[in-house]
Order: C-alpha cells, then structure tokens, then sequence
C-alpha cells in the first residue's frame, strides 16, 4: 500500500537548502555535489515522518561520500556534518519516544566522528583507528551539542503545547458530557413530576365520573357540570402527556418533592431558604392565575434552585431578593443576590443547576438569562408565557 507522503513548505525548503549548497561548496565537482545534494535532499524529506530511518540514510551517504575524491578534490567536511546535523535534529524532535530519540543523537555524533577522519584522509575505513574517531568526536562534540540543546529544547516545548491542547480538549470533553448528564438528570426529574400530575389529572377524572354516574339518575345538571370537569381535565392531562413526550423525543436523580405544586407555594420555598441562614426579600406583584401544575412547579423550581446557588456561592452573609411578577399571560421570575463584603467578582456558576432551570424554562417556552451584575452579585431571570396552558382543577 502506497504511503502518502505530506510535505511542508519548511521540507522543500530545507531540501533545496541542501542541494543548493552542496553543488556550491564542492564546486570543483558540481556534479558530484549536485547528486549529493540530489541523494541527501531527497531522503531529508522524510526526516519528520521517519527520522531514525532517515538518519541510518543520511548516516550512510555522508560516509560514503566522505572517502570519495575526485580531481584532487573533496566534498567539504562542513556539508557532511550540516547533512548529520540535519537527520539529528529531526531525530531528537521527532521521535515518539525520548529514549529513541537520544539514541539516535548518539548514534548521528558517533557518524560525525567517524566522517571527519574519512574525509581528511580520504582512505577508506580501514585506515581509520579508534583513535582518529576519538579526536573527531572530541571536535563534533560542542557541534553536536548545541544542535542537542536546541533539539531537546524545541522537543520539550512541543509537548508543553501538545500536553496544553489535550488537557483543553479533554476540559470540553468532560464539560460537554458533564451538561449532556445534567440535561438528562432534570429532564428525569420533570418527566417524574410531570407523571404526578397526569396521574393528579385522571384521579380527578376517576372521581368527577363516579360522582356522575351516582347522580345521573336524579341531577342532570351536576352530571353536566362533572362531564365538563372531565372534559377539561383530560385535555390538560393530554397537554401535560404531549409536553413529556416532545421533551423525551428532543433527546435525553435527585429526589424530587412529589407534592403537586402550585403558586403559593414560592412563599414557602422563601421560607425555608431563611430558615437555612440566608436573609431572603419577597416581593410578589399582581395576583397568582390559575395554571397547570407544570407551570407552577417551575417557578418554584426556579427560585429554589437560585436561592440554593446564592448560598452555595455568594458567600455566608450574602442576601437574596426574590420577585415574582403575575402579568397577564406571562410570569416573571427575577432573583438577584449581592454579597456583604464579598469580593467585586463573584466566581462563575457555570452548574447544572444553571442547566436544569434552561431546560425546564424550555420545556413550556420561556425565556432564560442568568449572570453577574455589573457591580457584583448574580442575577437570575425567567419568563414564563402562560399562552396555551390551562389550570388542572380538582
């Protein structure tokens, strides 16, 4: 299977590199510095993707070439050791593993000590004693070792960068999965509470036909009066079915209270954060409508879940206001907290209790916003149009 090779504009350059100044610095031969230029070129391409390789390549060339003369003339000592310098680079900075990658920098030093005396005496490896390498390496070993200072420096940074970019990648891996698990949490928790009220629903269906079928014989008008109970009932009963089965379709605990919930009861959610030790101002305006259970669970939802966050995060001594606004067709939510003492920037609330409340504000069509005030403190706001839903009556 054919590898498919993927060149960078630095790879060309540096291949050109090479070519170019081997062809000008034997230029008693040009020939023989073009083909080594050619040779040496060529196999650098690869030296990101296969390093060692390239190196045992390049490491082969450059000793053959260093024994070659031709009309009194040498290819310089200069171009084979840039050669080496060039397989080791790639060789300390691109291998997978460190241990590979010193191996074949000691293994690019070694060559470069064996060329130096090759191409000086132009004899061949058998006239070169342990002794000629030594002193070759004594001399490429400050060469070397800037190129391995700079190699091991480089290698370091980029797994610095690539280490930086995995641990942000996996951050929003986590953060991503950690919102998928809250979302299908509340989602579970709503659809229990949703249970609740349908079940509320039938129970009263149950009871207004009983009491219709005992009294049908004597009190046409009160039989009149249960179907119509019955009648309403069972449509928002089916409302509150076709609200849970668009939030399950759309895609995805902790204990819930299964009390059916209604408007008055924010005054006692209020009540309860007080009790816990944070000072807590209620302000109601305009007249609590008659809504589905649904509807009013939410709003209490809403302000438990913001009250719960103020404790959590604005600190001992903070204070919370909580508003509710009853306008026609539509409940707003407002609950702002600000932090005595506290420092200016309160810390971001970026919990699933931020997501269960969007996603329970979602499920009926309302609008959410959550974030820091301007001069400290957290505000929480919910609209929650009342348009299409109807009261569940006992």
């Amino acid at each position: 299977m054919p590898v498919r090779l993927r060149l960078s504009p630095a790879d060309l350059l540096v291949s050109v590199f090479v070519v170019v100044l081997a062809t000008w610095w034997w230029h008693q031969f040009r020939a023989g510095g073009l083909a080594f230029g050619l040779l040496a070129g060529t196999v650098l391409l690869w030296r990101r993707h296969h390093p060692l390789a390239v190196l045992a390549g390049v490491s082969a060339l450059t000793v053959a070439t260093a024994t070659v003369e031709v009309n009194d003339s040498q290819l310089h000592e200069g171009m084979l050791l840039i050669t080496l310098a060039l397989a080791m680079w790639a060789a300390i900075v691109h291998e997978p593993t460190l241990r590979r990658a010193v191996a074949g920098g000691v293994a690019a030093s070694l060559v470069a000590a064996l060329v130096l005396p090759l191409n000086q005496t132009a004899s061949g490896l058998h006239a070169v004693t342990l002794l000629d390498i030594a002193d070759g390496f004594g001399v490429v070993v400050g060469y070397g070792g800037v190129v391995w200072a700079a190699g091991l420096s480089v290698r370091y940074l980029s797994q610095l960068r690539a280490n930086a970019v995995e641990r942000r990648l996996s951050a929003e891996r986590e953060r991503r999965d950690n919102a998928r698990i809250a979302v299908a949490e509340e989602r579970a928790r709503i659809a229990r509470e949703l249970h609740d009220i349908v079940a509320h629903s039938l129970s009263v269906i149950v009871l207004q036909a009983n009491g219709a079928a005992y009294a049908f014989d004597h009190d046409q008008q009160r039989v009149r009066e249960a179907l119509r109970t019955i009648g309403a009932t069972g449509a928002d009963a089916l409302d509150e079915i076709r609200q849970l089965v668009e939030m399950l379709r759309s895609d995805g605990g902790a204990a819930s209270d299964r009390t059916p919930a209604a408007l008055d009861q924010v005054e006692a959610v209020v009540q309860r954060a007080r009790d816990a030790g944070l000072s807590v101002t209620l302000a109601v305006h305009g007249t609590p409508p008659d809504v589905p259970g649904g509807v009013a669970l939410a709003v209490c939802r809403i302000v438990q879940e913001s009250l719960t966050n103020t404790r959590k995060h604005a600190g001992r001594d903070s204070a919370a206001t909580v508003t509710v606004d009853y306008r026609p067709g539509r409940i707003d939510i407002e609950v702002t907290d600000r932090s005595v003492g506290a420092s200016p920037a309160p810390p971001a609330r970026g919990g699933h209790g931020l997501v269960g409340m969007r996603e329970r504000v979602a499920l009926y069509g309302g609008t959410f916003e959550a974030g820091p005030l301007p001069d400290g403190g957290w505000r929480v706001h919910a609209g929650l149009p009342l348009s299409g839903v109807r009261a569940v009556s006992a």
